[in-house]
């Protein structure tokens, strides 16, 4: 595969042990369903050693904040993210992008992925990966039946969003499964696949809305304070103290999601 900046970074990061994760875009890319992506997003542990090895190895790049919450564990835990932009030595943009808690990822998930690591290029696992990608946004749909085809197929008939892998999968596996696309694709109603995989994403677009739109609420004190930084009190690694104390100020550390949403801010 040709050079990657993140998938390096990701070595980097980890060259001391496992602390991040590559996740959303660039896992797809490592997936092989895309073949590239502009952004690089990162699981990473709770902690605060992990916080610190992450901002000295952004620092020694020159790396700035974006707007986005502190990358500190207080933060992280209430499932806000934090967002660095620098310009490396070929004079590409790398966008940086950590969280500890996934969207509609487990704690235990998480857990089982770190201990699971065998070397520093580390990669959220599909199942994860998929749920991460049950967001608003249409497209990440087409991306998560490419994935599901990666799981076995009694996972598979799980989380598909394609109507043919579900009637090609249904018949065999799909006899005690509840998920309403798979039980009208036992009974072979292909209408009734297409209209129940609409339904489903609709709700998972909605919900993702509305918890996505609850973080900007809670943030726009915060973010309104963060834009008049200036880009020099953007830089690391002397940012950082005055991001956190912004946020100490005016970021709470957790907010009350609607309809019981499951996490997080990605």
């Amino acid at each position: 595969m040709a050079d990657n900046v993140y998938f390096d970074l990701t070595r980097v990061f980890n060259d001391r042990g496992p602390i991040v994760a590559l996740a959303s875009g660039q896992a797809v890319v490592h997936y092989r369903i895309a073949i590239m992506s502009k952004d690089g997003d990162w699981v990473i542990r709770e902690t605060a050693e992990a916080c610190a090895r992450v901002l000295d190895v952004l620092a020694r790049r020159g790396a700035s904040y974006r707007p986005g919450a502190p990358l500190d564990p207080q933060w992280l835990a209430g499932g806000w993210s934090s967002h660095f932009e620098y310009t490396d030595e070929r004079g590409r943009r790398v966008r940086c992008d950590f969280f500890s808690r996934p969207p509609r990822v487990s704690a235990a998930a998480i857990d089982r992925l770190f201990a699971a690591a065998r070397d520093g290029f580390l990669v959220v696992d599909v199942e994860s990966l998929i749920r991460m990608k049950q967001t608003q946004r249409a497209k990440d749909y087409a991306v998560i039946g490419e994935l599901a085809t990666r799981l076995p197929p009694a996972l598979e008939l799980l989380v598909t969003t394609d109507p043919d892998r579900l009637l090609d999968l249904a018949p065999q596996a799909g006899a005690h499964v509840r998920r309403p696309a798979v039980r009208a694709a036992v009974d072979g109603d292909r209408d009734g696949v297409v209209v129940a995989l609409a339904r489903e994403q609709d709700s998972q677009r909605r919900s993702d809305a509305a918890r996505m739109g609850a973080y900007a609420a809670a943030a726009g004190p915060y973010l309104e304070a963060f834009s008049r930084l200036t880009s020099s009190e953007r830089r690391l690694p002397h940012a950082h103290a005055q991001v956190t104390g912004l946020a100490e100020h005016h970021l709470p550390t957790t907010i009350i999601l609607p309809g019981a949403a499951d996490a997080d801010a990605e």
